[in-house]
């Protein structure tokens, strides 16, 4: 699973994904900086994540969602079960899922994520990142609930299997999109639930590095660059 990762700021991924600020469309300042320990919530937008989606004419635009994704089949804004991952196996069949596997696709752009390892003087947590230390864009799925004038608007990471260095850690890993696949992911053409899974294969196509972090990334409340910061095995 992916349950905490990093974002860039909005200078970052305006740069690296060519996105003019008039194609942002987030009203939360909070949202546009770097967030050092972002964890999935429910019901409060200054919580929510940058996401880039394609509109009817393929043009990208940067909003922001909440991550944890709200079926639009949903009677109440809030749902009970865990929708902020969706496992690449049954992504396209799950209910939850299954239509915006096909219709509803977005990157969601990061830094890095966190995975914890269990370790006999407890759990351990490390930090994931490109080897190059640019921005990674995770296949996401993105939803629209309405219901008596109240809208949210929602996501959610697809994860995977890992590649053989984060399998010593972690048994999954957030499904990674390289630049070559990113347009296609997104296109509103492209329906048919086959030919999204092709999309996503194979799913590990970046060079991964890590390395252990304290422990205060276990508390959502903490977020600033200590976060990310090497510390050694105790």
């Amino acid at each position: 699973m992916c349950g905490r990762f990093v974002t860039p700021g909005e200078a970052e991924i305006e740069r690296f994904w060519h996105i003019g600020r008039h194609n942002w469309r987030s009203p939360f300042a909070d949202v546009r900086q770097t967030r050092y320990n972002v964890a999935p919530q429910q019901g409060n937008p200054r919580s929510h994540v940058p996401v880039i989606r394609a509109d009817e004419e393929g043009t990208l635009e940067l909003t922001d969602m909440q991550w944890w994704l709200l079926p639009f089949w949903s009677k109440e804004p809030r749902v009970s079960y865990s929708t902020f991952n969706a496992r690449i196996e049954t992504v396209a069949t799950a209910a939850s899922f299954r239509e915006p596997f096909k219709r509803r696709r977005c990157l969601i752009p990061a830094l890095g994520w966190y995975e914890w390892q269990t370790l006999p003087s407890g759990k351990q947590p490390w930090y994931f990142h490109s080897a190059d230390g640019t921005p990674l864009a995770f296949a996401g799925l993105w939803e629209h609930w309405e219901k008596a004038g109240q809208v949210i608007e929602s996501c959610t990471i697809i994860v995977g299997e890992p590649d053989e260095a984060v399998r010593q850690v972690h048994d999954r890993m957030p499904v990674i999109l390289p630049r070559e696949r990113q347009d296609q992911w997104l296109s509103p053409a492209v329906t048919d639930a086959e030919e999204v899974k092709k999309i996503l294969q194979p799913a590990v196509p970046e060079r991964i590095e890590f390395h252990r972090v304290g422990k205060g990334v276990g508390n959502a409340k903490n977020d600033d660059p200590a976060m990310i910061e090497k510390v050694r095995l105790d």
